[in-house]
């Protein structure tokens, strides 16, 4: 509940004015089709049935608005370098660059780095559960990344011993 928290203050503290214009944009969409729904109130199952589909166009309208925004207005690269594990104190160091590819400065850069273990195929449960959901996460924040510009930073993961892992890199510039 903590780490939800976070992550939405983070995000109401940091989302640009397009941002919020796409979360009106949808809430706009969602109470019009409910106005609608409430005329269609003599037939029960097609406005039911246009709820559900509202819920759907709005869930999905919403994750690809936001892709697109993110991806036109905050484009950024990020790639692993190297990864190196220290053998003397158990650690996993991660190193990576972060690009900015954007128009405008970053004021922040929130880098959050996740390590999948690798499953088994014979257990499909287990398979799915490990690759969908991460073993250990660890993240950063970068202030000030110019645009056109990389720095190479450092993420650590201290006693760590799984020998059979993924990393991935997710990033939130602002």
């Amino acid at each position: 509940m903590q780490n939800l928290k976070e992550n939405l203050l983070f995000y109401i503290n940091h989302f640009y004015l397009v941002d919020y214009m796409l979360i009106l944009l949808i809430f706009f969409l969602f109470i019009c089709v409910l106005l609608l729904c409430f005329f269609l109130r003599h037939r029960p199952i097609t406005a039911l049935i246009i709820i559900a589909f509202n819920i759907v166009v709005c869930f999905f309208l919403y994750i690809y608005g936001y892709r697109f925004i993110d991806f036109e207005v905050r484009n950024r690269k990020t790639n692993i370098i190297q990864e190196l594990k220290i053998q003397s104190s158990n650690s996993l160091v991660i190193d990576f660059d972060i690009s900015n590819n954007a128009k405008t400065n970053f004021k922040i850069c929130k880098i959050t780095a996740k390590i999948y273990r690798i499953g088994d195929k014979n257990n499909l449960i287990l398979y799915y559960k490990n690759q969908f959901i991460p073993y250990r996460i660890k993240s950063m924040e970068i202030k000030d990344l110019k645009k056109n510009t990389t720095q190479t930073q450092r993420i650590t993961f201290e006693n760590f011993i799984d020998e059979n892992h993924t990393i991935k890199l997710d990033s939130k510039c602002f």
